[in-house]
């Protein structure tokens, strides 16, 4: 397990996702008080579970899929925080926001791709759907 653990940590949607986790320890002393116990410490929260969630992939075959979308669900909460970030300018230095802008299109292309990829050999198996 700890060989694949290696291979996981030298993959690039694992790079960015940690380079991702990098940028929001580091902007999240920058947001208002009134914030940075809630909002900041909910995205530190999803930053850190991605990563596991792109372990659990990697090392749980079965479940690879589950995995994926789970991740994918936690990175768009992630995305729509970081975005109410930087519209209300809590995330502080040139070009830095735009950085994290372009280091999560990065990590959603690849995780798409991951997913995709997936169900094309899978032969597109369908989830239940919930009922409403």
């Amino acid at each position: 397990m700890g060989n694949q653990l290696k291979l996981v940590s030298n993959t690039r949607i694992y790079l960015d996702a940690r380079a991702l986790l990098d940028e929001i320890l580091d902007i999240m002393p920058n947001f208002p008080r009134a914030y940075k116990f809630s909002v900041g410490a909910k995205m530190q929260d999803l930053g850190i579970g991605l990563i596991e969630d792109i372990a659990a992939a990697y090392m749980d075959k079965p479940n690879r899929l589950r995995h994926l979308i789970v991740f994918q669900t936690k990175f768009e909460t992630l995305k729509t925080l970081m975005r109410i970030a930087g519209e209300r300018q809590w995330i502080k230095g040139m070009g830095r926001h735009a950085h994290i802008i372009e280091l999560m299109d990065a990590i959603g292309k690849q995780s798409t791709a991951w997913k995709n990829s997936m169900t094309a050999k899978k032969g597109v198996e369908q989830m239940p759907e919930s009922e409403s």
